[in-house]
């Protein structure tokens, strides 16, 4: 083991503005109960704000951002007010948004599109890759060559410097004057993150040479398991895959170092005073990723079901399924609830296994541990009435889940393990108990039907009538290289197209990969109609309007 190593975990434009983002939390809290002094920082919040202070409209967005984090409500009836914010494009929102009595509500609204007004300008006259929870998304999709990382990164916008200066920031306090034994680690979880991951190491190599540096999250585990590219060496020295536990374990040849099913994080380091609420719609249950301190737990590893055809199935993030016991969980929450002030938490699994559910809800209860709580399920027969009010009566507010093509041949044949009628029994259940439900949902499938589709959302408009489903999104499939589908593609009658040359020692990014399906519909029209349809359901319009309506040209197009 490297004699009394020093950890600085960070994490880099951009993420959440509402709430940080777990990665570092998980791992800080981790390498601190091995005896591993770990610090962390949310350079995403950080740079976040400099940005808004550098180009707002001052004092005016310094008290927009002051509301925001809670620090002045006093300030809704004036924030509230017509015409005191500069109204941008983005106000056009509130033409369908039903008037709100409550100030504070309609002051959260304004200041939130005022936001996303000046995020726009930004990314129009500063920086074209800005974006508070996307930057530079575009570049990080697909970069099968790393050139073009390097290519961006030779280029430094304002948004650049600013991250760099709080990069150097948070090495000095992390560090002081020490040079010896320091590992900084950045995660990147989302294509966005990219660039600015990339730019924070190329930071710390020019002020702090003797750190090793490492690279792991979401996106890496994903995009990069492949990746040869030996120029990535210039940025990190490490790479790591997977959950981060057993790898940093291993580079810092810690003892004892067995991951159990649940491992506790720990947000000191992380100022929740610094986040911004967001609410860019009155939608309630839209409204929660945006909103809230909600502090992030991954209660079991792995995915109970781990069978779906498009799923990554065969990563460890997927397939390695351990589930702890519900006082471990409970404990974690108390803790955290503790150490922050917050007794929020978003529970980031997969799908939350129904027994898990259960007894983490009755240990709440029997504590009586008072907090609100939400996660992602999947809308299968085990989510029963009894259920769904136990977990609301232990604080569970609503639940995400994947409806995916809506369709039950289709369903069979990804191996969902749900159908239908199932899926529809859970989500009135969930409804009854007052808990908020989204559904996502899939398009493209490979061998769809147009006509599917169709019933695919007559189905979703019957679930917002009935007010078991809350809000929902269509999302195109995608075909990557981890799933069942790419193994045996002639089962799902399609062909995978050619990639492309690749030279060794120049791979950087796989993932998504390209196929062909002969005589599929023209999914880009009929995308554009499923989430027009959608947009309007999520405001309560349209309902009396048949599928056809929205799947038809002149509606796409008008």
């Amino acid at each position: 083991m490297t004699r009394d190593p020093q950890v600085l975990l960070l994490t880099p434009p951009f993420v959440q503005l509402n709430t940080p983002y777990p990665a570092t939390a998980q791992l800080t809290g981790w390498l601190r109960r091995h005896g591993v002094a770990a610090t962390q920082r949310d350079l995403s919040i950080e740079v976040a704000l400099d940005v808004l202070r550098a180009f707002g409209e001052q004092p005016l967005t310094d008290e927009v951002i002051a509301f925001l984090q809670g620090r002045a409500p006093d300030d809704a009836e004036t924030l509230a007010e017509p015409g005191y914010l500069p109204e941008g494009p983005s106000f056009a929102e509130l033409d369908n948004t039903p008037y709100d009595p409550d100030p504070r509500e309609r002051a959260l609204l304004r200041c939130s599109l005022y936001l996303d007004d000046l995020a726009a300008a930004i990314r129009d006259e500063v920086d074209s890759d800005f974006g508070f929870s996307r930057y530079a998304e575009r570049l990080g999709v697909s970069v099968p060559d790393f050139g073009t990382v390097l290519k961006r990164l030779r280029r430094r916008s304002v948004t650049d410097r600013l991250l760099e200066a709080r990069t150097e920031e948070a090495l000095r306090a992390a560090f002081g004057r020490r040079r010896k034994g320091l590992f900084v680690g950045v995660t990147c979880p989302f294509p966005g993150t990219l660039v600015g991951a990339f730019r924070i190491a190329r930071t710390v190599r020019r002020l702090l040479p003797e750190a090793t540096l490492v690279l792991g999250g979401g996106y890496v585990n994903t995009e990069l398991r492949t990746m040869d590219d030996l120029r990535v060496k210039r940025f990190f020295d490490v790479v790591m895959y997977d959950e981060g536990y057993a790898p940093w374990s291993e580079l810092l040849s810690l003892p004892s170092a067995e991951v159990p099913p649940f491992v506790a994080p720990s947000y000191e380091g992380l100022d929740l005073s610094r986040y911004v609420d967001l609410a860019e719609t009155a939608n309630p249950m839209q409204r929660l990723w945006s909103n809230g301190r909600w502090l992030k737990l991954q209660l079991a590893r792995g995915c109970y079901w781990h069978k779906c055809a498009f799923c990554d199935v065969t990563l460890d993030y997927i397939k390695c399924f351990a589930m702890p016991k519900p006082a471990e969980i409970v404990d974690a929450m108390r803790q955290l609830a503790a150490e922050t002030g917050e007794t929020g938490f978003h529970f980031t699994d997969e799908a939350i296994p129904p027994a898990l559910a259960r007894g983490v809800s009755e240990e709440i209860l029997r504590r009586r541990f008072a907090c609100r709580w939400w996660g992602n399920v999947r809308f299968d027969s085990s989510y029963t009435p009894a259920l769904a009010r136990l977990m609301a009566k232990a604080g569970c507010v609503a639940v995400t889940g994947g409806l995916e093509c809506a369709n039950d041949r289709l369903l069979k044949l990804m191996n969902k393990g749900i159908t239908l009628e199932s899926a529809r029994r859970a989500l009135a259940n969930f409804a009854g108990a007052g808990i908020l439900v989204h559904a996502y949902l899939m398009y493209g499938f490979p061998t769809q039907t147009a006509a599917e589709a169709a019933s695919a959302l007559r189905y979703v408009r019957d679930r917002f009538r009935e007010g078991t489903v809350r809000s929902a999104f269509f999302h195109r499939f995608a075909l990557t290289v981890h799933s069942p589908i790419a193994r045996a593609p002639e089962k799902f009658g399609i062909e995978l197209a050619d990639e492309g040359v690749r030279r060794a020692g120049r791979t950087f990014a796989r993932n998504e990969i390209p196929y062909v399906e002969k005589g599929a519909p023209d999914w880009d029209r009929i995308g554009r109609g499923l989430k027009l349809a959608l947009y309007n359901y999520m405001l309560g319009l349209g309902l009396g309007k048949s599928p056809a309506y929205w799947l038809r040209e002149k509606t796409v197009s008008g």
